[in-house]
């Protein structure tokens, strides 16, 4: 889709997806003048197919779907370099969030889906048990990803070695945990969270 010829219309132009990313990232996509000190400091810009300024370029156009079909939403590493650098004080960094979040919400897998599978039990794990409980995750992950036996010959060798606990125990907090858990689903339903 990088190299398409672009047709801009009515129809073609999606705004209401702009103003939503907008909302959610608190941030204007139309301060942006294309100076590119965003992507100049990007250190991520390298592997993506919009860098950070063609990002914000394609929502000014209404072309969010280009965007969400792509990697570079995926490959941003929120180090917020691009906000840092930017004149007119465009939250790049949070307009990213916000195209994740969109791209979460969107009906079908993206590119990255392995990164939304890799998020979402990563999120379960900590709900479940207050912490990281990477053996779980890595054998979640494999099983829902349908790799069976990747990584099947490193989980001795890091059990062997103390890198990896074969049992873990729950937080003792796990209460208030769930209550942060609780606290921000309620926040999403207000709209005041992504």
């Amino acid at each position: 889709m990088k190299n398409k010829l672009m047709h801009l219309s009515n129809e073609t132009m999606n705004i209401g997806f702009v103003k939503k990313v907008e909302a959610l990232s608190g941030s204007s996509v139309r301060r942006c003048f294309q100076c590119g000190k965003c992507s100049a400091g990007c250190p991520m810009s390298a592997f993506m197919e919009h860098p950070p300024n063609r990002v914000v370029r394609l929502l000014q156009l209404g072309q969010g779907q280009r965007i969400l079909a792509g990697r570079s939403i995926w490959y941003c590493a929120s180090c917020e370099t691009c906000t840092t650098r930017c004149p007119n004080k465009v939250d790049l960094a949070a307009i990213m969030d916000a195209l994740r979040k969109l791209s979460w919400d969107a009906d079908g897998p993206s590119k990255e889906s392995y990164v939304q599978l890799a998020n979402r039990l990563f999120i379960e794990n900590i709900r479940t048990y207050g912490r990281q409980y990477e053996l779980r995750l890595g054998a979640a992950f494999n099983m829902k990803s349908g790799q069976f036996l990747k990584d099947l010959m490193l989980g001795p060798k890091l059990i062997s070695k103390g890198k990896l606990k074969m049992f873990h125990s729950k937080n003792k907090n796990i209460a208030d945990i769930e209550g942060i858990f609780k606290r921000i689903e309620e926040m999403r339903k207000k709209g005041e969270a992504l």
